[in-house]
């Protein structure tokens, strides 16, 4: 038998006690809803673990949102695990930092033990996920980093996660991610397990090899974790999946992923080295600790940029006119349509026209990377409709009124005469009026889009600095062996 097969038998005898059901004292934490605890109010159930349940509350005193994790009274009943269960909650307490979900209080009533930590509205990174798109690459890394800097403030404190996935993963406006869900820690200062005997603990989607077979889990297998949840990110689909939770983590323990760039090609070779490393089989082959990791992840991702506003972009467009004027001195009318392909062409071929090169600014898809022909298709025609619309309405005046003589000095005309003219202005002014108004929205989008930017959906950069030294360098410098070992 191989040692792949072995494994696989292993694995399938393996029992998962996570997700079992619970027992009758298990589902008392359950039923919560709509009582205190002390000076909390428990509203309504948020969900349920294999240690208790977690509820959306209020803190009566202070009036704030707040989530409580109600221990379940089977594990509170035994005072060693209860004491275990305070002296972990109260180290998790001084994990104050912006990525990770901060503790409040801990307390017991009644036979519950329970602590509070801060309500973050999210949405939850699992949320986003279940779409089944991939995420911008930039985005997913920023994402990484930050959950990697909070995972490094709960190491300082001794404290490996256990079990990083998605859902554990919320979405702040300010801190970018913050990390929830620290019940199935593990003390690193010589604390027995908070988990139940025999269980394996983690998702199976993000189970890090060593976790799978049950083996001693640290910092790396968080790095696992992370690495899965990166993957997931950039290819709107978890590293492995399959019917039984047993048979994917089997899949962690022998089988290779799939390239990231196989199923995504806009991620960057460097970004897709570093998923490499991190999904390392073994953990010495991984990052050894979270500074290389954020180092390399620092390195790759895409230097901050600012989103174009109205002056800049207003000035490449000035710049682009004045070569369209110097063609039209040549071409005549034929500039209509040389115009067209050429705002098609520079924005597909290079995501910039001549004058937003010479200004640092570059049109990209909202996803991420260039532009599709239907996106620079989409954003030339709803660039260009008011000319357009204002070359179909001089065409309709030729046609229809090129043998009588309109007048546009309404003083000296009659009322009936006025009627023509009228309409025309108006037409017109309504024209630019709405053609200005797309533009005008750049200045109050949130993202700087103007209305051709949203119809194709496209996002506007302007002047990007990378930082020093050579990106690429700076990972090989980071990733060492695990880059050989899978080329």
């Amino acid at each position: 038998m191989s040692d792949g097969e072995k494994s696989r038998r292993a694995l399938d005898e393996t029992i998962l006690l996570k997700d079992a059901p619970s027992s009758g004292e298990d589902s008392l934490a359950d039923g919560l809803a709509g009582t205190r605890l002390q000076h909390f109010a428990l509203v309504r159930l948020l969900g349920r673990g294999g240690m208790g349940a977690v509820y959306y509350g209020t803190d009566v005193s202070l009036d704030r949102p707040v989530a409580i994790k109600v221990l379940a009274l089977d594990i509170g009943h035994e005072p060693e695990i209860a004491e275990r269960f305070a002296r972990e909650a109260r180290a998790q307490a001084r994990l104050r930092h912006p990525n990770v979900a901060q503790i409040y209080f801990i307390g017991e009533d009644r036979g519950f033990h329970f602590f509070v930590m801060e309500y973050l509205e999210g949405p939850g990174l699992d949320a986003i996920l279940a779409k089944g798109t991939p995420l911008p690459w930039t985005q997913a890394v920023d994402y990484t980093l930050a959950a990697a800097r909070g995972l490094r403030a709960a190491l300082a404190q001794g404290f490996v996660h256990r079990d990083v996935k998605p859902s554990n993963l919320m979405l702040d406006n300010e801190a970018g991610i913050k990390i929830l869900d620290f019940g199935l820690v593990k003390s690193m200062r010589g604390d027995a397990q908070l988990t139940r005997d025999g269980a394996i603990i983690g998702s199976p989607l993000y189970m890090s090899p060593e976790q799978g077979r049950g083996q001693v889990a640290d910092h790396r297998s968080d790095i696992y974790s992370l690495g899965c949840t990166l993957y997931h990110m950039l290819c709107g689909q978890p590293p492995f999946s399959g019917p039984s939770p047993v048979g994917i983590i089997s899949m962690h323990v022998t089988d290779r992923v799939q390239p990231v760039r196989d199923l995504n090609p806009q991620v960057p070779v460097v970004v897709a080295r570093i998923v490499e490393r991190m999904l390392a089989k073994k953990p010495e082959d991984r990052f050894a600790d979270y500074d290389e990791l954020i180092t390399a992840l620092e390195a790759a991702r895409a230097p901050r940029r600012e989103l174009g506003g109205m002056g800049a972009r207003g000035i490449a467009l000035g710049i682009d006119a004045v070569l369209l004027l110097v063609a039209a001195y040549f071409l005549r009318l034929l500039v209509l349509p040389v115009a067209f392909v050429y705002w098609v062409l520079c924005h597909r071929l290079f995501g910039q026209t001549p004058g937003k090169w010479l200004l640092g600014i570059r049109v990209e898809s909202a996803s991420g990377g260039k532009l599709t022909w239907k996106a620079a298709l989409i954003r030339t025609a709803a660039f260009a409709w008011g000319p357009l619309a204002w070359t179909v309405l001089a065409g309709i005046v030729f046609v229809f009124h090129g043998d009588q003589q309109v007048s546009f000095q309404l003083s000296k005309l009659s009322l009936s005469e006025m009627v023509v003219p009228i309409v025309y202005l108006a037409l017109a002014t309504s024209i630019l009026v709405g053609y200005m108004a797309g533009f005008l929205l750049v200045a109050f989008h949130p993202k700087r889009q103007a209305l051709h930017d949203l119809l194709a959906k496209t996002l506007v950069y302007i002047k990007s600095h990378a930082p020093a030294g050579g990106v690429v360098d700076v990972v090989k410098s980071t990733t060492g062996i695990g880059l050989s070992r899978h080329r």
